[in-house]
């Protein structure tokens, strides 16, 4: 009996470890991803959370999290968690931020579904008032990668930013690939129609991009 239940136990205990195993991981999307933040000034950020990268779970309790990107003691005590609220979707969230300080911020979502968190590239938190330069593409589409929830699905880590970056591997490995940048276009406006016959897995979802994205 006592066996038994060790085993038993046991189990439970691998099965919290593992929850990409049974089921408890999400992709999150960004649905406007700012390319910088403001001192002061909130930003709502809205972003749907889909278990599996399918369905979209509309009773959770997530929370978003700032954090200095600069060094440890920036990042322990540099903190603001903010608890999101329901959007008028199901499956949307929605969680207002106000930057205090000038520099970079890390940001962290919290799903609330197993201990999944989804981490997005630093944004530029800038003063009051100020207007940095834009992005170049090829840092816009990075931080998109991330907001948009395609490092969940797809490793990069021939790329420094994406290279320990928790990944379910349900898509291709894009690390050292490249392709034409029209089908790419086409294939990431509307996925549906790249899809094919499907046995199992997830599909990727359509991401509501827009042209320049």
């Amino acid at each position: 009996m006592r066996r038994a239940l060790g085993v038993l136990a046991m189990a439970v205990l691998l099965i919290a470890a593992t929850p990409t195993a049974f089921g408890g991981w999400a992709v999150v999307t960004l649905q406007e991803v700012p390319e910088y933040l403001e001192v002061g000034k909130p930003t709502t950020l809205s972003f749907k959370i889909r278990q599996h990268g399918e369905t979209l779970l509309a009773d959770r309790s997530p929370t978003v999290t700032l954090r200095k990107a600069d060094g440890f003691l920036s990042r322990l005590f540099g903190r603001n968690r903010v608890t999101a609220v329901k959007g008028s979707e199901v499956g949307l969230y929605e969680a207002t931020v106000t930057p205090s300080k000038v520099g970079d911020v890390s940001i962290t979502i919290d799903t609330d579904l197993a201990g999944w968190k989804a981490k997005l590239l630093p944004f530029r938190v800038v003063a009051a008032g100020e207007t940095p330069p834009p992005l170049s593409s090829h840092d816009r589409g990075r931080q998109l990668f991330a907001a948009k929830g395609c490092a969940t699905c797809h490793a990069k880590h021939d790329e420094p930013e994406f290279a320990d970056w928790q990944v379910v591997m349900v898509g291709p490995d894009l690390a050292g690939r490249s392709f034409p940048t029209d089908w790419l276009a086409q294939k990431l406006a509307d996925p549906a129609q790249f899809r094919g016959a499907r046995t199992n897995g997830p599909v990727m979802p359509t991401l509501t991009l827009d042209e320049r994205e």
